[in-house]
């Protein structure tokens, strides 16, 4: 990961969701629904390294976003929109991974029913589902590193206030560990070639935006992506894109970047 952008954004890209939707309806394709397969050889043993290879399999991204799951439909029309204008792949975790919670099924209904086979054993459940989350977890702060930018969906489904002066927690545990991560992980620097000239001048139109960095707790360390941000990047783009920059840098070339 390079940077971490705080989407705030109140344009409806309804619009883009057909066109979001149709980049993640062959994702999950090919996943190998057969727990035997996954079995260390001659053992009832299941290898974890490779059930979690293939149903949280890794996939080349630039933006890596995270939303609350309430609003998958807006996370996938803005997915869209970044792909028709920019041509960035976006990776959603709901999209890409949303069948955890088959695998966890799979798992429970050969590992975790008690003698009688009607019923789930508790502590066994607990044991199964502990497993999955780690590896959806592990899953998810590989592809955040491998990302170039994560974009953080800011909305009152993924943040609420919970008293006057506690004003940004989340009820998720994934958004929590997802923001987390973003404090955490490495920052890689793309080491890109940009040009100086077009970087000066898109830095001087965003600082009339009132761009703010401390956004509280642990979003503190998120850049405010607002859509005079995003109406920027989307003009200077379409302006300037013969200049074979990469999409990204001209969104980058508003704030100021770390050394």
């Amino acid at each position: 990961m390079y940077l971490a952008f705080n989407l705030e954004t109140n344009k409806d890209y309804s619009n883009w969701y057909e066109k979001g939707k149709q980049i993640y309806q062959e994702e999950v394709e090919g996943i190998n629904k057969n727990l035997e397969n996954y079995l260390y050889q001659g053992t009832s043993t299941i290898n974890g390294n490779s059930l979690e290879s293939d149903w949280f399999p890794e996939v080349n991204a630039d933006v890596f976003l995270s939303h609350s799951h309430v609003d998958e439909e807006n996370a996938i029309a803005f997915a869209g929109w970044l792909k028709e204008v920019f041509g960035l792949t976006v990776f959603i975790d709901s999209c890409v991974w949303g069948h955890s919670n088959e695998l966890l099924k799979s798992i429970d209904d050969k590992y975790c029913l008690n003698p009688s086979g009607n019923m789930y054993d508790y502590n066994k459940r607990n044991y199964s589902t502990s497993h999955v989350h780690m590896m959806l977890s592990m899953a998810l702060s590989k592809m955040m590193d491998r990302a170039e930018l994560v974009i953080f969906m800011a909305t009152d489904n993924s943040i609420q206030p919970v008293s006057k002066t506690i004003s940004h927690t989340t009820k998720s545990p994934w958004i929590y560990n997802e923001l987390v991560m973003t404090n955490l992980i490495r920052k890689i620097n793309p080491n890109r070639p940009i040009e100086e000239a077009f970087e000066k001048r898109a830095f001087n139109e965003a600082k009339r935006l009132d761009v703010a960095y401390d956004v509280g707790s642990y979003m503190n360390k998120l850049i405010p992506l607002r859509d005079g941000n995003l109406h920027i990047w989307e003009e200077q783009y379409q302006q300037n894109h013969p200049l074979h920059t990469h999409p990204l840098d001209f969104l980058y070339a508003q704030f100021k970047r770390p050394q």
